[in-house]
């Protein structure tokens, strides 16, 4: 089952770097011409089919995530022989960031994605490039949430880390990294933790689809 677990964690960060290839770049909600941009953007049928694909994707890489960081956890429980506070703020941290996660997706895709379903709602009925704008903050703003909350997580896996000394030691300190990186939430800062994150999680991730079954780590 660990294994499957690390499995998990793989299949997190391709679908999560996919999706995200899959969506492409949205107009920059800061330019003074973003209205029109966003008007402009979802003119093309190709941007509507891709929000779809770009959400499906991204709710698959966080199921994903979900089975990967379960295993996680159940190596950092059977490492501590109890259940300490930050084992509780890791499921928590990871709870958070699957829901901000799928949330993100739900704002910022869902323009496209009614547009390339519905017959009543079209670019020039019912279309709104300023809600169009406004969804896509929120969903950047889910995103920051997500990476906070996930960041709370890798901080409290480290925290296991150094006194189990269950994973090796340096991933302690890439999780307190992340954590520190999306403390101010700053999307700059919070992409490199998301790329601290995918480095993290496929390690991990590498390391439960190789171990041993019957090498089950114990607490000192």
């Amino acid at each position: 089952m660990r294994r499957w677990s690390g499995i998990a964690g793989i299949v997190f960060v391709v679908f999560a770097v996919v999706s995200r290839l899959v969506r492409g770049s949205v107009p920059d909600p800061e330019k003074r011409d973003a209205l029109a941009k966003f008007t402009k953007y979802y003119a093309h049928s190709s941007h509507t089919k891709a929000a779809v694909a770009a959400v499906v994707i991204g709710f698959v890489a966080l199921f994903a995530f979900a089975w990967f960081i379960g295993g996680v956890w159940s190596r950092l429980r059977t490492a501590q022989a109890a259940t300490t506070i930050p084992l509780i703020i890791v499921a928590i941290g990871s709870g958070a960031f699957v829901a901000l996660g799928m949330a993100e997706h739900v704002l910022s895709d869902v323009v496209g994605v009614t547009l390339n379903f519905s017959t009543g709602y079209t670019l020039h009925k019912g279309f709104d490039a300023a809600t169009a704008l406004v969804l896509n903050e929120a969903g950047r703003a889910a995103f920051l949430g997500a990476m906070l909350a996930v960041g709370a997580a890798t901080a409290a896996t480290g925290i296991v880390i150094l006194a189990t000394r269950v994973l090796p030691v340096w991933l302690a300190w890439v999780g307190f990294a992340i954590a520190v990186l999306c403390l101010p939430a700053i999307p700059p800062l919070t992409f490199v933790a998301a790329i601290l994150l995918a480095i993290w999680t496929l390690v991990i991730s590498g390391l439960m689809v190789r171990a041993d079954p019957s090498e089950v780590p114990t607490a000192a």
